[in-house]
This record gives C-alpha cells, sequence and structure tokens, in this order.
C-alpha cells in the first residue's frame, strides 16, 4: 500500500529498491524482543499488572493495578494488549501475549506514516518515510516493549495522514483525524488530543489549507472524534463519580497533570541533549531538505511536518515532566522531513551516511557476538568476568533457533551493505537494516543474560517463602513492584499509605545498603543489582 498512489502524485526518480524489501525489513524489525522474556522495567511492571487485573480481576474500565486505580494512561493500550493476552493465553505466557500490542500498533504507525509520505512528497517516497522511521534510533527500544506511548505514537502517524489528505478530501480526512483524535484520548490524555487539533487550526495559516475541504475535514472529524474522546470518562463518570473528579482534576491533561491542577516546565535542556541520538538519522537529513528547499518552504508538503514538529516541541518545552517516550511524537514529522531529498543526496554524501552506518552498527554487532562468545565459552576472560559481574546467575546455554536468526540477520545485513551503486535511498535502507541488526541480535543473543537484569522474578522468588501468611504487606517501592509481584510470585502487596495502616509488615526498598532499616527479618536483591535493596520489617 506503501507503493501505490494517483496519477496526480508527483514519482520519485527511479530507484532499485524494492518494495519486498520495505516489507521484510519491517517484519524483521518487528519480532526481536517481543517473545521469551518477563516483564522489564520500568513500563511493563505497569502494563502486566493492568492487563492481569483486566483478565482476573475484570476491572475493564479503570486501569488497575491489585486494586489501585492507575490512571497515568488512558485504556486504549490496555485494552488491546489484554485482548491479546486473553487470545494467547492457552500458548503464550502472559507478558508475551500482551506484549503483541506493541507490533500491532507499530505496524499501523508505519503505514500511516508512510501514506502520509505518499500523499505529501508523491510515489515511491512513502517507502522511505518508513524506512527511515525503522531506522530511527529513538524508537529502536520502545517499538518492542509493552508501553501506552506506542498506541499515542500510532494515533500521531494517523493524525499526520489524515492532515495531508484534509485539503482535497475532506471527508475522508475528517474520518480519519476524528478516528486519531479518538484514539489520542484513550491512549494518552486530553492534552495529546488538543494538540492535534492545534495543529489542524494552525494549519488555516497555511494557503493550501484554507479550503472548504479542510473546513469540512475538521467538521466531520468533530463529530466523530467528539464522542470516541469522551466515551471513557463519561463511563467512567457513571461508575465511580469521584474517581472521574479525580482524573479530571489531576489526570486529564497527562504531563501538564489536569484542569484542577497544571504544572510546567522542567529543567531546561533535558530534550535538546536526547534530540542529537534520539531522532538519528532523521534530523540531520531534516537538515538537508531545508537547505535544499530553502527557496519553497511554503510549499505544503513542508509546511504540515514542520508546523507538527513545532507544536510538539513547545509542548515538550512546556511539560513538567521530562522522559524519552514523550519526544517519540517528534520522529513521525522528522521522518517526512528526511525523505524528501533523500534522493538528491551526493554520491558522497551518501557514502559517507553509508560508511558511519556501516562502522557503527559493524563494530556494535561484532562486540555483541563477541560477548556472545564470552558468556557461553567463557573467552575472552576478562569479558566474560564482566558479564558475571552484572548477571551472576547466568548458565551458559546455546539455543540453536535464536543463534540460526542471529546468523541469518547478520548475512542479511552482509548483503545489504555490500550492494553496489549506492544512492540515498540504499544508504537509509542499509542504516534501518543496522538498527534491525543490531536490535536483533541483542534480542537473540544476549536475551537470557538482559532478562536476568532487567526481570524482577529471582527476587520476588526469593521474598515469596518469607512473605507473610498471618498479616497483609505494605511496601514503598511502587506500583510496578507490586504489579510484578502478584505477576511473579502471586503475592498481594499495597501502597504503604493510611488505607493499610493495620498491615504487621512492610517490604521497604533502599538505594544504599548502609541505609538499612532496623527490625528487618528478610533481605534480597535482583541478581547483578548494586543499586536497590529490598527489607521485609515487621511492624
Amino acid at each position: 500500500m506503501l507503493t501505490y498512489t494517483p496519477p496526480r502524485m508527483d514519482t520519485a526518480p527511479a530507484t532499485n529498491e524494492k518494495p519486498w524489501m520495505l516489507l521484510l525489513l519491517c517484519f524483521v524489525w518487528l519480532w526481536p524482543g517481543i517473545f521469551g522474556h518477563a516483564p522489564w522495567k520500568p513500563d511493563e511492571g505497569y502494563v502486566a499488572g493492568v492487563v492481569q487485573s483486566m483478565l482476573e480481576d475484570g476491572h475493564w474500565l479503570v486501569p488497575t493495578i491489585v486494586n489501585v486505580p492507575y490512571l497515568d494512561s488512558s485504556p486504549l493500550y490496555y485494552w488491546v494488549a489484554a485482548g491479546f493476552a486473553w487470545l494467547t493465553s492457552p500458548i503464550l505466557p502472559l507478558a508475551d501475549g500482551m506484549r503483541l500490542a506493541t507490533p500491532f500498533f507499530m505496524v499501523f504507525a508505519l503505514w500511516f506514516v508512510g501514506l502520509a509520505g505518499r500523499d505529501l512528497l508523491g510515489r515511491r517516497y512513502g517507502r522511505s518515510v518508513a524506512m527511515l522511521l525503522l531506522g530511527s534510533l529513538g524508537l529502536m527500544t520502545f517499538g518492542h516493549a509493552a508501553s501506552p506511548d506506542i498506541a499515542t505514537f500510532c494515533g500521531f502517524a494517523l493524525v499526520l495522514w489524515s492532515l495531508s489528505l484534509s485539503r482535497s478530501h475532506g471527508w475522508l480526512a475528517g474520518l480519519l483525524f476524528g478516528i486519531a483524535t479518538g484514539m489520542l484520548a484513550l491512549s494518552a490524555s486530553m492534552l495529546e488530543l488538543g494538540l492535534a487539533w492545534i495543529i489542524a487550526l494552525l494549519l488555516f495559516a497555511f494557503k493550501a489549507w484554507r479550503t472548504p475541504e479542510h473546513v469540512k475535514a475538521l467538521a466531520v472529524a468533530l463529530t466523530v472524534g467528539l464522542p470516541l474522546a469522551l466515551a471513557w470518562p463519561l463511563a467512567l463518570t457513571e461508575v465511580d463519580p469521584a474517581l472521574a473528579s479525580y482524573w479530571w482534576r489531576h489526570r486529564a491533561l497527562g504531563t501538564f497533570q489536569g484542569f484542577g491542577r497544571t504544572a510546567f516546565l522542567h529543567d531546561f535542556g533535558y530534550y535538546l541533549q536526547i534530540f542529537p541520538w534520539f531522532a538519528m538519522p532523521l534530523w540531520p537529513l531534516s537538515l538537508w531538505t531545508l537547505w535544499r528547499r530553502r527557496a519553497a518552504l511554503s510549499s505544503p508538503a513542508l509546511q504540515l511536518p514542520m508546523l507538527f514538529f513545532v507544536v510538539l516541541a513547545v509542548m515538550m518545552t512546556l511539560s513538567p515532566v521530562q522522559a524519552q517516550e514523550l519526544a517519540l511524537p517528534w520522529l513521525v514529522p522528522l521522518a517526512v522531513l528526511a525523505a524528501a531529498e533523500l534522493d538528491t543526496l551526493k554520491r558522497g554524501a551518501a557514502a559517507c551516511f553509508n560508511w558511519f552506518g556501516l562502522m557503527t552498527f559493524g563494530l556494535i554487532a561484532a562486540f555483541i557476538w563477541l560477548g556472545w562468545v564470552a558468556l557461553n565459552f567463557g573467552w575472552p576472560a576478562r569479558l566474560a568476568e564482566r558479564a558475571a559481574f552484572f548477571a551472576p546467575t547466568y548458565k551458559a546455554e546455546l539455543n540453536l533457533p535464536m543463534l540460526l536468526v542471529a546468523c541469518a540477520a547478520t548475512l542479511v545485513w552482509l548483503w545489504a551493505v555490500t550492494r553496489r551503486n549506492l544512492e540515498g535511498r540504499k544508504a537509509s535502507t542499509n542504516w534501518a537494516a543496522g538498527v534491525t541488526l543490531i536490535w536483533a541480535l541483542a534480542a537473540s543473543l544476549w536475551l537470557p543474560w538482559i532478562d536476568i537484569q532487567k526481570s524482577y522474578a529471582p527476587l520476588i522468588s526469593q521474598l515469596r517463602p518469607a512473605a507473610p501468611t498471618d498479616s497483609c504487606m505494605v511496601t514503598d517501592a511502587g506500583l510496578s513492584f507490586i504489579a510484578l509481584a502478584r505477576y511473579h510470585g502471586g503475592l498481594v502487596l499495597h501502597p504503604d499509605s493510611g488505607a493499610h495502616a493495620d498491615c504487621r509488615y512492610s517490604l521497604v526498598m533502599r538505594y544504599r545498603d548502609s541505609d538499612r532499616p532496623a527490625n528487618w527479618v528478610w533481605t534480597g536483591q535482583r541478581p547483578g543489582d548494586r543499586k536497590e535493596f529490598y527489607y521485609l520489617i515487621r511492624r
């Protein structure tokens, strides 16, 4: 679908890149890290807790962790994750099943961004936009973890595509924009919905969008999107008015909190620090586009993604929260800008781009292979010692299917980077293949070792025999730990608050062993973790 466009579209220069390469790379990119490991901190613990509460306790309307409402995100991602977990429960553990929601949303996000690139830039550009998005470093980890931010990312991708259509296809664009805004409200908050509408209204500043079709699109979007956006808050109000009031006052605006108390600003400079690597290679290619088209910045193909980027940048500057996941929507407009002049990269620049990716990903891939040898064969000894230091309970194992996956990924990457007649599109494909390679290698060769470091299962298995049976237990370790204690050990812990003051046992977490509390009856920590220390206290 990314390769078809109506005849009116401009056509990119002929290229040897084939559509099947994009489809194959997308398929390979989507799956590493989805299966075969426990919920990882920080976000997957929350998702596992909410999904388990939906499936076992029936808390489908209100995201809940062990009877505690968890309202940091609206429930769309949790609903989809719980649906996949339920469908796959006969063959997959809950963590693997719920994680299928991420490739589900990622497939649509790539499709929507590709279609936006096609409609804004012309024929064959859609696949370049999708390929560049696959190669963005910021999406590499978030695109393979269970996180509601992926549903929000997908919603912003649909916003971009719908607004690219609104100049000339009012009914279709309005339907899509309405679905997108409803999706943002149901996956994140009213803040993201508001950002989408701000972008749509600011487009009237540009002549290309001052059309009856754009007005029609917004009218249709309001009709479609408003009921979708308000469906969950109104249902929440009907079931639990007090909780709904709390959500409107403290959670409805996401990172800005709510209408009853609004917060602004964080320590300035955080997003400037992460942007150079998070948006790599999109931002250098976007700058190239702006330079090449500096005399035509008023073209619709640039106006929409530039406005999109600026509105999101202002939001992140004003946000009181600094977090990498908030920068994910940035990648959507940058991918379109980066693809616009990809074919005009000079051969020397394309070769430099390709060489940088070849050296970077080649060295990282070689290190991952060397690390796998050290983990399983003890050579080099120094590297094996460092690996054992971080995961002392790791046991050498040769997983033949994972080894074959790693070998196949390496061979495909070697084939890709040795092709001749290098051009901008091939360089971007090679970059995306390099990103896919290192993630596939890490998620196959190193997965058991990484899982030991990021999983709480060993700690909770130690805690379970010491857990009290004659009294309830509270903890200050947070809702993520409470969710994982139930997931891994069937333990019911409660937040350390006045509601459970009668509990005689408390599990406390300290960041230094020297802060060990008195009267502890059990202590433990995750293997290789020297930052978190847990103590069970009888009060």
